[in-house]
């Protein structure tokens, strides 16, 4: 329930999080991130601006000993995102179980700003190169998602 009271906080406060719990008591979350992150088709050639971009998270009964089980709903070019047509699945790198589900969901925010990426250790292989090479655009998005949380 405190993950839960936090990440109702942490929606309140954001101008750029929305968070749609479901169950009783909420064991998945629809989060809805509206900043800049890099987006790419399937039939497109390159990856372009996006400004909405959705992810799933599962509490399983393992929560928070493991980290939540992710599923991305939206397009996404990054290294360590993968696209729903290759199903969803979120790299965070280290977890510990005092990490808060809503310093995670700010985190992974920032993994869409490219604020946070990570080379060492990638879903999306077919991004690295891309990324490699443009860094200097980085991050997409450079506002605080959360100020003061």
């Amino acid at each position: 329930m405190a993950d839960h009271q936090a990440l109702l906080e942490l929606a309140e406060r954001s101008e750029f999080i929305d968070i749609a719990p479901g169950g009783d008591p909420p064991d998945r979350y629809r989060v809805r991130y509206r900043c800049k992150g890099l987006a790419k088709e399937p039939t497109e050639r390159g990856p372009r601006i996006a400004e909405t971009h959705i992810c799933d998270f599962y509490l399983h009964r393992d929560y928070p000993q493991r980290p939540p089980v992710f599923a991305w709903r939206t397009p996404v070019f990054h290294p360590n995102i993968l696209p729903p047509e290759r199903g969803g699945t979120v790299c965070i790198g280290a977890w510990a179980p005092a990490e808060s589900l809503a310093d995670l969901v700010v985190r992974i925010g920032e993994m869409i700003q490219y604020k946070n990426y990570d080379l060492a250790d990638v879903l999306n292989e077919e991004v690295v190169g891309w990324v490699r090479k443009h860094r200097d655009r980085f991050p997409v998005d450079d506002r605080p998602l959360a100020p003061g949380f």
